[in-house]
């Protein structure tokens, strides 16, 4: 999901007021889907983070029960390691602050420091469930907490691992928040009756930069077209990158890369090294150039903004995915580059200059995956893509159009994100939505699952009805849990 960029971004994110958290190791089990093998190695140390500092005792609750001291809010862990998750979820935090609540952070395996095996053969997302699920299982023993609710919250894939957790296991958790969520668009099949194509993602992205200034689109190309006329050697040291293969396959590539994964983290403040609003800081920096600047140092200098390094600092290395690729990033050969090759493949294309896009990209099932795939992991694996497995296993655009069985999950996505396009949407809830405790929220002026993150000074005003309302309705879900048991 665009995967470098954004955790390079979230690795630089120090939030001040962001509480401290502890971290620990659970054992845990290897394959939760075949039958136990006593000879066989069946634990792996899985990486998590807590914090308990308002367990039991917060502003506005003081213990939820005789039997529950507070509700358990769990963090769904993405393709990440989970320390570059914590500072961007200040809403879990204000949340646990208020109610007494115990957070948890589980990583996701094969990710920052868990990785039960010196191969991938034991990832997939059924796994990562089921980690969650026994994990759910020891913290509330650890905290004697068997009445206690669990609310789940995950951003991303992370929201995509919520909505499954709250579908396939109801009784590991009482309802989940899932932000920007891109369910939808590993159902193809539902993409035409929900305004869905291939070039949606891509689609929204060269929307932001065209919104943000009548000429920006324009002016890319023309940074675009200023970058291909240069030699090699001079593109590495006007973009500080340690060689050639890093602006490959073209020599603009690492220049678009940076450009069509900024929306996402079009936020309206400054984080880290990020400016507030960086899609129109893009357009500015451009603009400057064009009017009698340096064209391909504003290229430079808004590639190295996108990719959250420094053109005077250490050189950029070749990225293992990312320039060149399925727009959103996909196969290749790292954790995440397994699981497009397995199961979370992007089906995206792009349109160029002439359609009035980023870059031209036409998704080949063949080349774009298959070879890639093969390359990647070679034969011995047998790895070829699976398109309908989140389909068939959980529900697809059904569980957004209510036409399977679930409750108690709030979906959102922002306005301005290009993941958004495969979210879940009100206009195809069911008409008995809320009455199954199905939410559906949009956040106009919002980027990627803007709603976790904490409050701020220059929050728009959407954002924050959006999460006064997601609060309410979590709220309403933990008294309900307490009630019943």
């Amino acid at each position: 999901m665009k995967f470098q960029l954004f955790i390079n971004l979230l690795t630089i994110i120090s939030l001040s007021n962001a509480l401290k958290y502890s971290t620990l190791h659970y054992n845990q089990t290897l394959d939760h889907l075949s039958p136990f093998t006593p000879s066989a190695r069946t634990k792996w140390m899985h990486r998590y983070l807590l914090n308990d500092d308002f367990w039991g005792n917060g502003e506005e609750v003081k213990g939820l029960s005789e039997s529950c001291k507070g509700p358990i809010l769990l963090y769904t862990g993405n393709e990440g390691p989970i320390d570059a998750f914590w500072d961007g979820n200040g809403f879990m935090q204000s949340l646990a602050s208020k109610w007494g609540g115990l957070i948890v952070f589980p990583e996701e395996r094969y990710y920052g420091e868990s990785i039960p095996s010196p191969s991938y053969q034991y990832m997939n997302t059924q796994q990562v469930l089921e980690d969650y699920v026994e994990f759910i299982s020891f913290i509330k023993r650890e905290y004697d907490a068997d009445a206690c609710p669990v609310i789940a919250f995950g951003g991303s894939y992370g929201g995509t691992l919520t909505t499954f957790l709250r579908a396939a296991y109801p009784s590991a958790v009482a309802g989940g928040l899932a932000s920007s969520a891109p369910i939808g668009y590993y159902d193809p099949s539902g993409w035409e009756d929900h305004g869905v194509d291939e070039f949606t993602f891509a689609g929204i992205i060269s929307g932001a930069y065209a919104d943000a200034d009548d000429d920006c689109l324009s002016n890319i190309w023309d940074a675009t077209d200023a970058i291909e006329e240069r030699d090699v050697e001079e593109l590495v040291e006007a973009f500080n990158v340690c060689d050639g293969t890093a602006l490959l396959p073209d020599k603009s590539s690492l220049f678009l890369y940076g450009l069509e994964g900024l929306p996402q983290l079009n936020y309206p403040y400054q984080i880290g090294d990020m400016p507030g609003w960086p899609v129109k800081k893009v357009c500015e920096i451009l603009r400057g150039a064009k009017e009698g600047g340096d064209v391909l140092g504003a290229a430079a200098e808004v590639t190295a903004m996108a990719l959250g390094y420094s053109l005077q600092g250490d050189c950029l290395p070749a990225f293992e995915e990312g320039p060149g690729n399925i727009p959103g990033d996909g196969p290749g050969d790292d954790a995440w580059g397994w699981q497009s090759c397995t199961e979370t493949l992007h089906q995206f294309s792009s349109h160029g200059k002439e359609g009035g896009g980023i870059r031209e990209y036409k998704f080949d099932w063949e080349a774009s995956a298959v070879s890639v795939c093969e390359d990647a992991w070679g034969s011995k694996y047998g790895v070829t893509p699976n398109v309908d497995a989140f389909t068939m296993r959980y529900g697809g655009y059904k569980l957004g159009d209510g036409k399977v069985d679930i409750s108690n999950i709030i979906w959102s996505t922002g306005g301005l994100d290009p993941w958004g396009g495969g979210c879940f949407h009100e206009e195809f809830a069911p008409e008995d939505a809320n009455e199954r405790g199905l939410y559906y929220f949009t956040i106009p002026l919002g980027a990627h699952h803007f709603d976790l993150r904490g409050d701020h000074e220059d929050d728009p005003e959407d954002v924050r009805e959006v999460r006064a309302k997601e609060e309410e309705i979590i709220w309403g879900w933990i008294r309900e849990h307490v009630q019943l048991q």
